[in-house]
Order: C-alpha cells, then structure tokens, then sequence
C-alpha cells in the first residue's frame, strides 16, 4: 500500500492551512506514501507522473473538482477498459460540496485522513472500499473536437445548470449560499408572479429553459424546451441539503432528467428533492435509464460535471462509465 496525495494549496479549503502542509502531510506518511502540490488543473498530468503507478491509494486534497480531474487523468493515462488496476480514490473533506466524500462515508480533512492511510499501510491493512458508478459522457464540441469525460453528476442545461452561475458568483460557496439562492429565487419568483415587486431577473435566469434535442434509451422527447437536462450516476447529497439522483443509489442504474415544468411546479418538488424523492411535472421525465443523447438548439451547452464547468458542446452522450474504488476512511 502507497499513498499518493496530490494537493492543491491554493483550493479554497485549503486557503487557511499551514504554508508547510505538504511537508507535514509527507511526515505523517513517512515511508507509505509521498505529496505532490498542484496549482492548477493543468499540473494534475505532472503529479500522476510522479505518483503512477506505485500509488495504490490516491488523495485529492483541493477543490470540488479536484477528484473529478484526478479521475479522468488516471482514466487517460491507464485507460478506461480496466478499472480495476486503477488506484483506489481518497476524497477529503473540507470543500464546498464533498459528495462524493458524503456518499462513500469519508469522514475526516485531509490531515487525519492521510494519518489514518498512513496507519493503515504499516499495519499492512487496507480500509475497506466502496464502488461506484461513473458516467461516461461523450460530444461534441462546436468546432468539431471530440469531448470525453467521466463523472458522476451532471447538469448539461435548464435550472440545475444555471443554479451553478448563481453558486460560483459567490467567492466564498458555502450551504448557506445554497439556502440564499433559493430563497431569493423562491421569493422573486413568488412576489413577481402577483406583481408586488419589478422582476430583476435573477429567477427569469434559473427558471429559464435549455433549447436542445433529447432522447432517453432511444425515445426522444416531445419537447425541445428543458427546464432541466441532469444525470447522475450516483444518488447525491448536495451539501447536506438536497438529495439528487435517488433512481441511481444502485450499481448499474443512471438517473436522468428532463423536460419542460413551469417554475411553480419545480418550487412545489423542493421539498421532494430535501427528502431525496424523484421530481415530479407533467411533462417531465425522471426516470432510470442507461443512455441519454443531447443535441443542443440555439444555445450552445456549457454543462457542469461534478463541479467542473465546461463550454462550447454541441451535444453529448450519457452512458454507464467505469466503475470506481473510493476508500472509506472515517477519520
């Protein structure tokens, strides 16, 4: 067992943290491991060179993104055909979000998780793993470029993706800008639809629907105006305050939305999503499946995967990824 711990001193959780944390994290691995600081996406290829392949274990310790592009540099460099000779993923706590962290039951920051590692590599004793889907997403980008990337969670276009533009306006995200967004959103929405205030926008933007050709296991929908086009391979506990994606919680199974619902209807599903229910409308579908093909209309996609925001696709593919090994540490 080695431990691989790629740092990014930079990510937001991190801001606070002793100037030597990755001499410190390296002392409490002593032998069984060994950090690589990164700061930026970019240097995530220049870690994995260093820490590949000895590292049986490999940590994130940055930003929501972090394990998502720690994932799909592994996929690139040791291909995506046999998951199973890939490292075992840490996520850390301490982001903005953590799902992954919360769905694996990753307990701890990053200090007492690598020391819990570092423990187990002496006794030569591995913490116990769980699996999970990914998603494999396939496109196109508009000038023709093939897009590739794994993930677990989706928001390709309508209200969950533009909840994003809200979120990362905020320097400092946290679940309380999550609880504000909505309450204002709620609360314009609201005031605005009987005429008590001048609507500024700010629902107008979440509410508005993404313009794009769907099909759902080969059935394409009747309408080409979503007011959200989401998959998840994974159930997700957004920040510990709305369940997403409960049709996933099983391995093999992927979740998607979409389709039109007026804005009343999707205010009506808040309690439904705080309970992890599926979402209900009329004319929306929500559903399990295993493929979902988007041709965008008008508006080019600029989908949110996992946190990672990515422009300039033209459509995409939604199917079953790899499966994947996260430790769980509780810390």
């Amino acid at each position: 067992m080695f431990v691989g711990v790629v740092l990014n001193p930079q990510a937001r959780k991190n801001r606070g943290a002793p100037a030597d944390k990755a001499e410190r994290l390296a002392r409490l691995l002593g032998p069984h491991g060994e950090v690589v600081q990164t700061h930026s996406v970019d240097d995530v290829p220049r870690a994995l060179e260093q820490l590949l392949p000895r590292s049986t274990h490999l940590v994130s310790d940055g930003g929501d993104g972090a394990l998502h592009c720690l994932i799909n540099e592994v996929a690139n460099r040791l291909g995506e055909d046999a998951p199973a000779d890939w490292p075992t993923f840490v996520p850390t706590n301490g982001g903005t979000i953590d799902f992954i962290a919360r769905r694996a039951g990753v307990r701890g920051r990053s200090w007492t998780i690598v020391e819990h590692l570092a423990s187990a590599a002496s006794r030569g004793d591995e913490p116990e793993n769980v699996v999970l889907d990914t998603m494999a997403i396939d496109g196109e980008r508009v000038d023709g470029e093939r897009f590739h990337r794994l993930g677990f969670a989706l928001a390709a276009g309508g209200i969950g993706n533009r909840f994003f533009d809200k979120y990362y306006e905020d320097p400092t995200p946290s679940p309380s800008t999550i609880v504000r967004i909505i309450a204002t959103t709620v609360g314009q929405f609201a005031l605005g639809s009987v005429g008590a205030v001048e609507n500024t926008g700010y629902s107008d933007h979440l509410f508005r629907p993404t313009a794009a050709r769907v099909t759902v296991d080969g059935v394409e929908l009747p309408t080409e105006a979503h007011a959200g086009l989401h998959a998840g391979s994974i159930d997700v506990n957004f920040a510990g305050l709305i369940r997403l994606f409960p049709q996933a919680r099983h391995l093999g199974t992927l979740h998607f939305q979409a389709g039109a619902i007026r804005p009343a209807v999707a205010i009506r599903n808040l309690p439904r999503l705080i309970a992890g229910l599926p979402v209900i409308g009329e004319n929306l579908l929500d559903v399990a499946g295993t493929e979902m093909c988007i041709e965008a209309k008008e508006e080019i996609l600029r989908p949110i995967i996992d946190g990672e925001r990515y422009v300039d696709i033209q459509r995409m593919t939604v199917g079953l990824g790899p499966r994947v090994r996260i430790a769980r540490v509780r810390a």
